[in-house]
């Protein structure tokens, strides 16, 4: 009898983990179950775990995919336990402890793990708005963007209609959270520090970049007088700031904010999550959003061997508001939920209930310039932006080399405005983080029916 059979036996005897989902919440509970007597399949449709709090900064050629993206086997390779399949989930069975696979075998469990994260929310008009606004959840949505902000300056280049030179040069953001105040700061200075050299025919610094908030504030989390701070040092840097109205239409020519039209050739959505299908399928304890509704010990009510941690989770803080999709939060479900398995399976002493707490509060306003409040401080401008940065590279899991490159980028970026990933690239994974390529200014969905991506990349 050989090792592996001699392997896959023993396994039978052990208890079946299935985690999907190898985002923030996912590894943190697999690597919290290190030492646990278990047979573990981590389970995610990408290869790789993706940092994206850093996707921003591909989408505006700071960083390049490889530098915020990890092959999952990488990180677990050491955990002998762990098996890891690229494969995507479509359904869960509770009553027959089943995850159904869109292909393959099924994956029975003993205990399951839901770490499947959000996805873009367009708040019933996926249909419409979708191919034309483009979220930011994925590595291909971030090269999307790029290429598509980058690809409009080079037909503004060569365009002799002036207003249609205008849409090209026109940037649309909606949603005025961590998010779109950090890329519509960086795209106003990528655009009028970076690319304004590069081009003869047009001026970048007359670049049209909006932010559109339909609340009364950017970034509601914060306090108002760093709101305020946002507002200021976005339109100090030439943004149109637009708050309190909002966006009721998206097409291939623009938006429409409000009773106005804006022209333009590249919107991002930055606002609105959802839960994924995939835990929807749990039942009756999905909330509206698609989050599931969980017990303080993180498993489904009814259900004590199924969990859900991390974005797909809905759990209160002690603000008496739902916890944020931060990955700090994420990493700390996942560990203690890791934890509470190991010791159910060990039969010892379960970890004590969980305490919610109140997670630091940071965000990046463009290269050297941000806010933060945690520990009971409250900063602005650069030490702000130095906060943000040392702790999301504590956070990342792509290890020193990485690190140094991300440092080694934005130190460039401080002292010189360059910035390396300027390249327009279009392999035919890329799509718009919902299942399908997103078309170019003038080219319209079903032009894009037929092009088959070689992979549906998103993230968790």
């Amino acid at each position: 009898m050989t090792a592996h059979q001699i392997a896959a036996i023993n396994r039978t005897s052990l208890c079946k983990i299935v985690v999907i989902g190898a985002g923030f919440a996912g590894l943190a509970a697999v690597r919290a179950l290190r030492d646990s007597n278990a047979d573990i399949t981590l389970v995610d449709r990408n290869n790789h775990h993706l940092f994206q709090p850093f996707l921003f900064q591909v989408a505006t050629a700071i960083l390049e995919p490889a530098e915020i993206a990890t092959p999952i086997r990488s990180l677990l390779q050491e955990m002998h336990n762990v098996r890891v399949e690229m494969r995507e989930a479509k359904r869960i069975d509770l009553s027959r402890r089943l995850v159904v696979m869109n292909e393959g075998d099924d994956l029975a469990y003993d205990i399951l793990v839901v770490a499947t994260g959000v996805q873009t929310s367009y708040f019933g008009h996926e249909a419409e708005w979708a191919p034309h606004a483009l979220g930011l959840k994925s590595l291909g949505d971030a090269v999307t963007a790029r290429n598509r902000l980058l690809k409009a300056f080079e037909r503004a280049e060569l365009e002799p209609d002036p207003w249609k030179q205008a849409r090209d040069m026109t940037v649309v953001v909606v949603g005025g959270g961590p998010t779109g105040v950090a890329i519509t700061g960086t795209i106003s200075e990528f655009t009028r520090r970076t690319l304004a050299s590069d081009f003869r025919n047009i001026d970048l610094s007359e670049a049209r970049i909006v932010l559109v908030q339909s609340g009364p504030r950017l970034l509601p989390a914060f306090s108002e007088r760093h709101s305020a701070y946002a507002a200021r040092a976005l339109e100090g840097q030439g943004v149109e700031v637009r708050l309190g109205v909002p966006v009721i239409h998206v097409d291939a020519a623009g938006v429409i904010v409000g009773d106005e039209r804006i022209a333009a050739a590249t919107v991002l959505w930055c606002t609105g999550v959802e839960g994924v299908p995939l835990a929807g399928t749990i039942g009756t304890h999905v909330n509206p959003d698609g989050k599931v509704a969980v017990l303080d010990d993180f498993s489904v009510p009814g259900h004590p061997e199924c969990f859900v941690v991390g974005d797909a989770a809905h759990v209160m803080g002690p603000d008496g508001r739902a916890m944020p999709g931060l990955a700090s939060v994420a990493q700390d479900q996942g560990k203690y939920v890791g934890r509470l398995i190991a010791a159910r399976i060990a039969n010892t002493t379960h970890p004590k209930p969980y305490a919610s707490f109140t997670p630091s509060k940071l965000a990046t306003i463009s290269r050297n310039v941000g806010v933060a409040e945690f520990c009971g401080r409250s900063i602005t401008g650069f030490p702000a932006w130095l906060s943000w940065g040392l702790l999301h590279l504590r956070t990342l899991s792509g290890g020193g080399h990485a690190r140094l490159s991300i440092l080694a980028n934005w130190a460039r970026l401080l002292t010189t405005y360059r910035r390396s990933g300027r390249l327009i690239v279009e392999p035919s994974e890329l799509t718009n983080g919902r299942g399908g390529r997103a078309p170019a200014v003038g080219e319209t969905p079903d032009d894009t029916a037929t092009a088959t991506p070689e992979v549906a990349v998103s993230c968790k």
